[in-house]
Formats: C-alpha cells, structure tokens, sequence
C-alpha cells in the first residue's frame, strides 16, 4: 500500500511538471497533436503520462531548429 502511494504521488509530480513545461511552450506557440488532432497541453498530459503509456513524443522542429510541434503518436510495435 505504501509503496503504491509513493508511485502514485510521483505520477502526479510528473504529470504537473510536464503540464507546466507543455503550458510554457503553447505560451511560445508550439502546438501539440495525440495521434493527428490537434490537442491542448493538458489532453496531451492524460493522455501521454501514465504508467506504460503506449504513446511517444515526436518533436517537430522549424528552419530554425525551434520546436514547433510536438507529436504524441501510439506506439503499436516495438
């Protein structure tokens, strides 16, 4: 049980840290995408950030090397 707890608590410290750092970036125009669609920074979380997540991050960059995108596409082979 507390085992359980500690993993559920630093899940949730993840999933915040990374919803903070996605928020950052839509501020500076990068757009995110779960599987083609369009998707705002805390869809991307719930979705993309779980325990054995089928998804991975695929970053799109511009002419200038920024990024511009950020693709979360299911991941079906391995």
């Amino acid at each position: 049980m507390y085992d359980e707890q500690i993993e559920q608590e630093d899940m949730e410290a993840v999933r915040e840290r990374m919803l903070l750092r996605l928020e950052q970036m839509r501020r500076n125009g990068v757009e995110f995408f779960i599987d083609g669609q369009a998707v705002l920074p805390v869809e991307a979380v719930a979705r993309a950030v779980r325990e054995n997540s089928p998804y991975m991050a695929d970053y799109v960059l511009d002419a200038s090397g920024a990024i511009e995108q950020v693709r979360f596409d299911r991941v079906t082979r391995w």
